[in-house]
This record gives structure tokens, sequence and C-alpha cells, in this order.
């Protein structure tokens, strides 16, 4: 059974939902000492993260009005990274665990710091997944094809495109569940680097958030058919646990050869 009106369009589009490499926090850490348009668009970014997570309001809220944000500057980041000869998309996500392992440094962030690296895992999982054995300039040849789209353009395009409302469901999930991995690993190196001083309500709640949603990213992935399903839950500094006998919701709707063209 085929969802898409265009299946091209959304496959691109749908890349963007991946969540590449923590593209927000590679991205803060690569242009630290370059210059140029990007690196203003990063700055205004970076200020957004910041102003919420020292907002000391809760941050839940905020952040569900902020992904928007993420997601248009996760593409932008993506389609300036693929024109960019001397990026290895392989070594990217190495390249993350140095920042995250400093937070362990600090006591009062050590909830948050193995949430952090939780996530990190997950997301790998995700990601080797999604680009396999791809070479990076074969990968940066299909990025730089994802055509500019904006988050609301994305979800437009989904509910004319897939009229189930589960399936429909399901993919937001997967999406908005990675944007929150994106915007908390940020937040965490944010608040470790910059000593900024947060409420402990806050560090409390972006530990709880980041966990809950690599937990949902992973199993979200796992029915979509990205992720072969776990024999063993990996738990987490919170109690937590992968879910990977959760139904099989794509597989039910006729949806495991969707994931597989995204």
């Amino acid at each position: 059974m085929c969802y898409l009106a265009n299946i091209d369009y959304l496959r691109f589009m749908l890349a963007a939902a991946k969540n590449y490499d923590v593209i927000c926090l590679q991205m803060r850490n690569y242009l630290a000492q370059q210059e140029g348009p990007i690196k203003h668009e990063t700055n205004r970014f970076v200020d957004g993260v910041r102003e919420i997570i020292n907002s000391g309001d809760p941050i839940k809220p905020k952040l569900d009005k902020f992904l928007p944000q993420v997601f248009n500057y996760r593409l932008m980041a993506l389609k300036w990274i693929s024109q960019q000869p001397d990026i290895d998309f392989s070594h990217l996500i190495e390249k993350a665990y140095p920042s995250l392992e400093g937070l362990r440094k600090n006591p009062k962030l050590a909830v948050l710091a193995e949430n952090t690296l939780f996530a990190l895992r997950c997301n790998a999982r995700v990601t080797h997944a999604v680009i396999g054995e791809t070479n990076s300039e074969e990968f940066s040849k299909q990025l730089a094809s994802v055509p500019v789209t904006t988050y609301e353009q994305f979800f437009g395009t989904l509910v004319l495109s897939i009229p189930d409302q589960e399936a429909f469901q399901t993919i937001a999930d997967f999406t908005n569940t990675s944007l929150y991995i994106e915007f908390i690993l940020l937040a965490a190196i944010l608040i470790n680097e910059e000593s900024l001083d947060v409420a402990e309500n806050t560090t409390n709640e972006l530990a709880f958030l980041i966990a809950d949603a690599a937990q949902e990213y992973s199993a979200v992935a796992t029915q979509m058919g990205i992720l072969p399903a776990r024999k063993h839950s990996e738990s987490t500094v919170t109690g937590g646990f992968v879910d990977s006998s959760e139904d099989q919701l794509l597989s039910n709707l006729g949806l495991p050869e969707f994931a597989k063209n995204f």
C-alpha cells in the first residue's frame, strides 16, 4: 500500500528528520574558529537554546515551540556541510563524545551526562543504520539534493501524503524526538562549557526529556524497520529502558517498505 503522492520529494525531506550526527552540536564546535553567514546563523540558533535553558521556566513548553527552529537550522546545516569537501560525515559523531564526556566531571550534571551519552548511543545506532557503508563523498551528494523546506512545509506534505493518522503520528514522533535529542545535547554542552547557572529543576527536566526522547526515538526507528529489534533492553541512569518489544506498528500499516525508501 503506497501512502506517498510524491515519494522522491518526501524521501529527501525525511532525510532531515534522521538525526545525522547531531549536526547542531557539531556545527557549534566546527565553526568556533570560522567566519561567514553560516556562523551568524549558528550563533543565533545557539543563543535561542541558551535563552530557553537560562529562563528558569519549564523546558518542554518552550522546546515544543522551538522545534521548528531546530528542524530549519538542521536542514540548513546539512546543506552547508554537504558542500564542504573537508568534512567527513563518517567521523563527525566520534567527535561529539569528548565534549559530552566532559559533563561527567561535573557532579551537578551527572544524570544529565549519563542520559546524554545514552541518547548519543541511540542516535549512533540509527545514524549507522541510515548511512551504513556510504562513503562521505556519496553521502554529501545525497544531502546536496535535499530540497530547502521548513518544519511547517515538511509536516504539511506529510499530512497530504500519509492519510493514515497512526502512520503520520509515527513519523511525526520520529522527527520530533530526534529534534529533542539535538536540542538537549547542545544544551547540555552549553551548561557545562559555559558554566551556566541554570536551575536544578532545569537540568533534571533536561535529563528526563532526553532519556525519554532517546527511548522513543529508538523504539520508533525499530517500528519503522530502520533498526532491527533488540533482544535486550538498554537501561539509562533514570531507570528507563529502550522498549524493543513494541508492537510493529508500521508493519501492521504496510510501512516497513515505506521506511526503506528514506
